[in-house]
């Protein structure tokens, strides 16, 4: 099953339990997913893409704009990269070991509880 397929499977009446959500962001993977959300959800799809990736208009006689080199970070793309990266640190999130989905679940609640409490805990001192 492609995850553009499985999100639609996953996402399916959840506007019932999530009322305050009104956009997300995806990957380009999920760009057929927009016209769904909008019509099943009444959700917006936004993919977060550099400017040159999608062409440019310009005048047939001007100079196409450089590309930047090096790495480019692309706006909302970080806090996902942030996010799977403090997951990681926890040793049984590192690779998929686990049978039941449901293991998996409470690891990842364990694991945000335990960064939740980290910077509760900080922010008094």
């Amino acid at each position: 099953l492609h995850d553009r397929a499985g999100a639609e499977l996953l996402l399916e009446g959840l506007q019932h339990l999530f009322p305050a959500i009104e956009r997300m962001w995806a990957d380009t993977a999920y760009r057929g997913l927009k016209d769904w959300l909008q019509k099943a959800l009444s959700w917006r799809l936004s993919i977060p893409q550099h400017w040159w990736s999608g062409g440019t208009w310009m005048r047939a006689d001007a100079e196409p704009p450089t590309r930047p080199s090096g790495f480019q970070v692309l706006a909302r793309r970080w806090v996902v990269e942030r996010t799977i990266g403090w997951l990681t640190t926890n040793r049984r999130l590192a690779k998929d070991y686990e049978r039941l989905v449901e293991t998996g679940e409470m690891l990842l609640y364990l694991a945000m509880s335990r960064i939740l409490l980290r910077r509760l805990t900080r922010k008094e001192r």
